[in-house]
């Protein structure tokens, strides 16, 4: 059995999956986990291992997980995209290898609420491994890079 620790990317408050105001992530299409409403305009890496998808508008990452067969997938924001990189600046690229924790972008809170979009930010598993238990953190705030937000547990 194999447990991966996934840590909150970002330092703010828990909202549940089902909760967040955007039907593709309420209704768990791309998969499951939690989102935050961040506090600050940070996103750290939440697990270690290979970067392997970056959005060129700045405003999703995935990483692959150095141990285990998972994905975590982080959005941050929601119709951020739409947001064509305005307010994003990534610190990484594709390929590179990161240590959960890392700082990964910086982003500016005002600039997606004044243009008109949700800071609720998802973090979740898509297409996890068949048998894969997810266990989600009870906590109502979390700190980026310290907290724990999920536990992937495999057979």
């Amino acid at each position: 059995m194999t447990q991966i620790q996934i840590l909150s990317p970002f330092s703010g408050t828990v909202v549940r999956m089902e909760d967040v105001p955007d039907p593709v992530f309420a209704q768990k299409m791309l998969g499951d986990g939690l989102a935050v409403h961040p506090d600050e305009g940070l996103a750290v890496a939440p697990i270690s291992g290979k970067l392997i998808i970056f959005h060129s508008a700045g405003h999703a990452f995935a990483i692959e997980a150095a141990k285990g067969r998972i994905t975590v997938l982080v959005h941050i924001g929601l119709d951020t995209v739409r947001m064509k990189g305005e307010g994003f600046r990534c610190l990484s690229q594709v390929g590179d290898r990161v240590s959960a924790g890392q700082r990964l972008v910086d982003f500016n809170l005002s600039a997606i609420t004044k243009a008109g979009y949700s800071v609720v930010s998802p973090v979740l598993l898509p297409e996890p491994p068949e048998a894969m238990r997810l266990v989600k953190s009870e906590a109502t705030h979390v700190s980026a890079g310290v907290d724990l937000l999920l536990t992937a547990i495999t057979p």
